[in-house]
């Protein structure tokens, strides 16, 4: 359980973690379970950023592009090339084999970058938003919204097919269970025991951008690949702060 716990803060954050030579065959399934772990732990470090901005008397718009870039960091941007690669992929395919190939291509295109604005847009205003209406709901918000997404990039790998012959992805899309999805929705449990109804709220947000997801790749590629993954928790995310500024700003 530990190791599974590791295997998800090294994959889904830049955060230090000392791993194996050789991990599991399964190691990647089972750290599914964890994966709102990951969300804690970068809502920590951006409850402490906001709180640093706070302090510096920050303007709340200069605060929230320097949170969405520590989010950025925190993750090596990892999700946010995967949201680039997919929307690249959507936009310039006709077929699904050529979806794919292009999303294989590091190369970004107009697809891409104009996904990229409007997202990191949205969560600049979103977070801009919850810094002028006080530190509960903003603080809240924080821990929310990153542990929601992870949890519904979770449950996307339950139950889906993986598109290619192989790839990252092929070890774990597919191969997350019921157990993996129980296990991670323990870790829900501080949220719902803040803010049950705000959290219900926020994690429905973050489920139907997965759901989405899972019903958009399934047409039009075939399946869900890590980069379907990497788009979901980005999607999710700001999805689960537009929602939280709906329940507390407006």
């Amino acid at each position: 359980m530990l190791l599974a716990a590791k295997i998800a803060i090294a994959f889904l954050t830049i955060l230090p973690v000392r791993l194996p030579a050789e991990l599991p065959a399964d190691g990647l399934r089972r750290s599914a379970a964890f994966f709102p772990l990951a969300g804690w732990l970068i809502g920590g470090f951006l409850a402490g950023g906001a709180w640093i901005c706070a302090w510096a008397s920050l303007p709340p718009m200069v605060s929230a592009v320097l949170l969405v870039a520590l989010g950025a960091w925190l993750t090596k941007g990892l999700h946010l090339d995967g949201l680039a690669d997919l929307l690249d992929g959507l936009g310039g395919g006709q077929d699904p084999e050529r979806r794919l190939a292009i999303m294989k291509d590091s190369a970004i295109g107009a697809f891409g970058v104009i996904g990229l604005v409007l997202l990191l847009v949205l969560k600049v205003a979103c977070l801009a938003s919850l810094l002028a209406n006080g530190e509960e709901p903003l603080f809240f918000a924080l821990f929310a919204a990153p542990v929601a997404a992870r949890w519904a990039m979770a449950t996307l790998a339950c139950g889906v097919q993986y598109p290619r012959a192989s790839g990252t992805g092929h070890a774990f899309v597919g191969k997350v269970g019921l157990g993996e999805l129980a296990l991670g929705s323990l870790l829900l449990a501080p949220l719902i025991w803040w803010n049950w109804s705000a959290v219900l709220i926020i994690l429905g947000a973050a489920v139907f951008a997965a759901f989405w997801l899972r019903f958009k790749a399934s047409k039009a590629l075939g399946g869900i690949t890590g980069d379907v993954l990497g788009a979901t928790c980005e999607l999710g995310e700001a999805c689960g702060w537009l929602a939280a500024v709906l329940l507390f700003t407006a």
